[in-house]
């Protein structure tokens, strides 16, 4: 591996080149020295500005009193669709503005509801039935972002050539911000090491 960058961010950014596939940003996240499960790792930058077209919609399913998944990155201009696997009645809102504070009513056992999210930010998700029920959807300008999985490894396939900033949330956007350039025809491994 042939060493490209290295620069602190509040920790350490490691970048190398690899012989991976093109365009793939891959590696590791962690936060106080843990493996930063659920996190999401997102590229942003003028490469990302044409953004691709949005899947035609993503899941939350409510399952066993809670949004499955808790964390949910997409790009603007998708549609969630809230859907009750549970054998009770459920309520979908949301305060935040970046969501336009949505409320999708009370719906019963196997039924759907949904909601497109056009405005980049982060969007808390409750039911007002089951007060313990919380999610966060993050509405992001960039198509190339990954959640971190159980043992803080990422991917993030065919990122174009460009300069990208990095950014990491857990729970809220870490003041973990660096640059990075991910050349044509080669892959980067990228280690985050950061604080809260």
């Amino acid at each position: 591996m042939k060493p490209v960058a290295r620069a602190a961010l509040l920790g350490v950014l490691g970048i190398h080149l690899t012989s991976a596939h093109a365009g793939t940003v891959e590696g590791t996240v962690s936060v106080n020295g843990h493996p930063a499960a659920r996190a999401v790792i997102a590229l942003e930058g003028p490469a990302a500005a044409a953004l691709a077209a949005p899947r035609a919609h993503v899941v939350m399913d409510q399952r066993n009193l809670a949004f499955v998944p808790s964390v949910l990155p997409v790009l603007r201009g998708t549609i969630i669709e809230f859907t009750n696997s549970d054998d009770v009645q459920h309520n979908v809102f949301s305060p935040s503005a970046a969501a336009g504070k949505f409320n999708l009513g009370t719906y019963g056992p196997g039924a759907a509801r949904a909601v497109t999210l056009d405005t980049p930010g982060e969007v808390v998700v409750l039911c007002n039935i089951h007060m313990e029920m919380e999610a966060r959807i993050l509405v992001l300008d960039s198509p190339y972002f990954s959640t971190v999985g159980r043992d803080g490894h990422f991917r993030i396939a065919a990122v174009p050539p460009g300069s990208y900033s990095v950014r990491v949330w857990q729970e809220r956007w870490l003041p973990t911000v660096q640059t990075l350039q991910v050349p044509a025809n080669d892959s980067l491994t990228v280690n985050v090491v950061t604080q809260k």
